[in-house]
């Protein structure tokens, strides 16, 4: 269950228009989780809130920075509220001019087809009033290994990828054409078929994600806010009859394992 926490450091500041709320602190162990959160009933007003894991946890003193990207109103100053002395305390935060290294990183975390995007439409605080989105399976790859474990060391891991795009244009209509024309052009396809094997998994969907934004860029141009490639992933075992998954097979091991020392290996301990 979520709780109010303590910041060490919060400021604010401006990146194309959207309020950024950045703190720091320490977690008294790993595994929290760490947001800010607007406080709907009080305008301008957000909370810092923690959870801790629920499961067993290491006691290491884990310092943190977190930021939070929320849209703005132009106002000059916010309230934060966190944790004093275990107290509830409202602190006033000015925004301050963002800095150059700041804006760099900020910039690192968007696609390149968010960037246009904004610097299209980051001038205008109002929400757009016509956008559609688009979303596909694009495949999925299977990793031998991946997922091994002491008793089943060659257990696979499977990716499945996904698309989603997101444009300002009435319907879905339009960026499925897109995608489609994007597909036929260039190297997009042959990079995707290079992702969906165990061999070209390595480096990721990086760049097919990269090639395909680059061409949806020049056909739908600052009407794209956003591409995205996700992945969820499983373990998975061994395939049987009808792509079913069946349970792992016994380790049999190619030849008797060697005792360690002061320790006789018992009767049918090597099969």
């Amino acid at each position: 269950m979520s709780k109010l926490g303590h910041l060490d450091r919060v400021e604010a500041f401006e990146f194309a228009n959207y309020l950024c709320l950045t703190g720091s602190g320490s977690n008294p162990a790993l595994g929290w989780t760490n947001w800010f959160s607007p406080i709907d009933p009080m305008p301008n007003t957000w909370e810092f809130l923690q959870e801790e894991p629920a499961g067993p946890v290491l006691p290491v003193a884990m310092p943190f920075k977190i930021t939070g990207i929320f849209p703005s109103n132009g106002v000059r100053e916010v309230v934060v509220r966190h944790l004093v002395k275990n107290k509830p305390v409202d602190l006033r935060v000015a925004l301050r001019p963002i800095t150059r290294l700041e804006e760099e990183a900020i910039a690192d975390l968007m696609s390149a087809s968010a960037q246009s995007y904004l610097r299209h439409k980051g001038a205008d605080r109002m929400l757009p009033q016509e956008g559609a989105s688009f979303t596909m399976p694009l495949g999925s790859v299977d990793i031998p290994f991946a997922c091994g474990t002491w008793n089943n060391p060659q257990q696979a891991l499977r990716h499945e990828l996904w698309l989603a795009v997101d444009a300002l244009t009435p319907d879905t209509a339009e960026i499925e054409r897109a995608v489609l024309e994007a597909f036929r052009r260039g190297m997009v396809a042959a990079h995707l078929e290079t992702v969906l094997t165990p061999t070209g998994w390595s480096d990721g969907p990086h760049g097919f994600h990269q090639a395909l934004e680059a061409h949806l860029l020049n056909i739908l141009g600052e009407r794209l806010v956003n591409v995205r490639v996700t992945t969820t992933s499983r373990s998975i075992e061994k395939q049987g009859m009808g792509g079913r998954e069946q349970p792992a097979a016994p380790v049999h091991y190619l030849r008797p394992v060697s005792p360690l020392p002061g320790h006789p290996v018992r009767d049918g301990a090597n099969p």
